[in-house]
């Protein structure tokens, strides 16, 4: 439209010239200041897109001169003039950290996601003319240099064996994130979020993770069942206890080869019931031949 617009705007200031008297007088004039408000509009006046952030340099010597916000801004013509604008919207940057090193020096290779938005007002006025140049190509490779060198810094202060643990990946998110965005800062990013994903490790590290954590697994088992036995026995009376030696006694006994039966004569019968239907309490007898009467088998 704009190609189309100034050809005609240009003849009609033409014809007005040619026609001559009042009626061409009045057309010249008029192309002349629609003219004048279209070059105005689109050389002196910038429009600046939502969700970017525009860069000015001077004419004269290519320098970076300032940031333009979203919205319509006035330029100085013939002196200043737009460059590349840089995109503030929220966007994302995946990656992989390699050699990220653990206390021990045990080499992991973890899997990343970055989630950030750029606000190159955020950046001191000494490091401006730099990132406005770099920021509109290169932000996704800044991003990325970051996040691995922040990686290898927060897995470096941790044994692999922690690394393991219930909640490790959300802890060392949240310190990733923390470190990053202090770092980018000045550098006009944003930081949202930091998440990781698998975190790779030598498969003999891994294996002796496994078995590591089986042992203390059984480990903790055993305890629990210790500490349920002793809670059980606590509850035992002394004759209760009494019983259970018995009784392994005896069991030791038959280990040994010793045959312990039941006597006849030892147990008593069971009486029939009384007229009245009421059963006199009798002795307890244990119903084993006592150890002197034992047959060896």
């Amino acid at each position: 439209m704009n190609k189309t617009l100034l050809p005609i705007m240009t003849a009609l200031v033409a014809a007005g010239v040619i026609w001559g008297g009042s009626i061409g007088a009045a057309t010249a004039v008029t192309a002349a200041v629609f003219l004048a408000v279209w070059v105005m509009g689109r050389w002196f006046y910038v429009n600046v897109p939502e969700l970017e952030t525009a860069a000015v340099y001077r004419t004269d010597s290519d320098t970076f001169a300032r940031f333009l916000a979203p919205g319509r801004h006035w330029i100085m013509p013939f002196v200043e003039r737009l460059g590349t604008n840089i995109s503030s919207a929220a966007t994302a940057v995946k990656g992989k950290c390699i050699h990220a090193e653990t206390t021990g020096g045990i080499p992991l290779t973890i899997d990343w996601s970055l989630s950030y938005k750029l606000n190159p007002f955020l950046i001191p006025a000494g490091s401006r003319p730099k990132l406005a140049r770099s920021l509109p190509r290169k932000a996704p490779t800044i991003a990325r240099s970051h996040i691995n060198n922040c990686l290898r810094h927060v897995i470096g202060d941790y044994p692999v064996e922690a690394l393991s643990q219930p909640g490790m990946i959300k802890r060392l998110e949240r310190e990733t994130r923390q470190l990053a965005a202090a770092r980018l800062a000045d550098m006009g990013f944003e930081v949202s979020r930091v998440m990781l994903g698998a975190i790779e490790m030598p498969p003999q590290v891994r294996v002796a993770l496994s078995e590591a954590y089986e042992q203390q697994v059984r480990t903790e088992h055993e305890a629990q069942s210790l500490t349920r036995l002793h809670q059980v026995i606590s509850q035992f009376s002394e004759a209760d206890v009494q019983r259970l030696l018995e009784l392994e006694r005896i069991y030791k006994l038959g280990q040994n080869g010793v045959s312990l039966i039941y006597s006849p004569s030892v147990v008593t019968p069971t009486p029939p019931l009384p007229r009245n239907g009421r059963r006199q309490p009798r002795p307890a007898y244990p119903g084993i031949i006592p150890p002197d009467a034992a047959v060896m088998s």
